[in-house]
């Protein structure tokens, strides 16, 4: 009986241990022509889909449901957002300490953006181009990216494509997370931003 028990747990921990320290795969992919837009998400892990949306989402009846329902929360005035901003400000170090382990667990695969751009004025245009195309090529040997940015200068117009992966691991996150969760000053603010 123990041992069964015992090999239960074991399992239990390698699963936990298996989400933690295999990445998931995280591809967003968008598409603006007009004022039509498409799009597709998808969070995979170890091969399998485990989420997928098409974009523009399409809300499901109990959604609508969900929605009717009013909540009462308290109101944000003026005393509860400066005691908000005292609770953040002694929450950052422990806040901050997440970030760096989100930025550090994020593996940047692919960006690829194509762009059809144009402004009123053609000047501001190429003004915008201009930059856009500076920022882009001084930072294409830090970030993997495809960037490609076509000016318009007739029409006033944003249309283009946009496709993501990342590769995101939760074991510093999470790890981070326990860590801040124990500190009376998140949980404070935590408190706060619920009401």
């Amino acid at each position: 009986m123990i041992s069964i028990l015992l090999g239960i747990i074991i399992v239990i921990v390698l699963i936990i241990l298996s989400f933690l320290l295999i990445p998931f795969h995280i591809s967003l992919w968008l598409s603006k022509t007009g004022k039509s837009v498409q799009g597709d998400f998808k969070l995979r892990w170890v091969g399998l889909t485990i989420f997928k949306r098409q974009i523009p989402f399409e809300k499901s009846p109990s959604d609508e449901k969900e929605k009717k329902k009013p909540e009462k929360k308290q109101e944000w005035n003026l005393k509860r957002i400066r005691k908000t901003l005292n609770q953040l400000y002694e929450a950052w170090p422990h806040l901050e300490r997440i970030i760096w382990a989100l930025f550090h667990s994020i593996t940047l695969e692919k960006l690829s953006l194509d762009l059809n751009f144009g402004l009123e004025s053609p000047a501001d245009t190429a003004i915008v181009t201009g930059y856009i195309w500076a920022f882009t090529e001084s930072t294409r040997y830090l970030i993997p990216m495809d960037i490609s940015i076509n000016p318009d200068f007739q029409n006033q117009v944003m249309d283009g494509s946009f496709d993501l992966e990342i590769k995101l691991k939760l074991l510093r996150i999470t790890t981070e997370l326990i860590r801040a969760i124990t500190k009376k000053p998140v949980r404070s603010l935590f408190k706060e931003m619920r009401g």
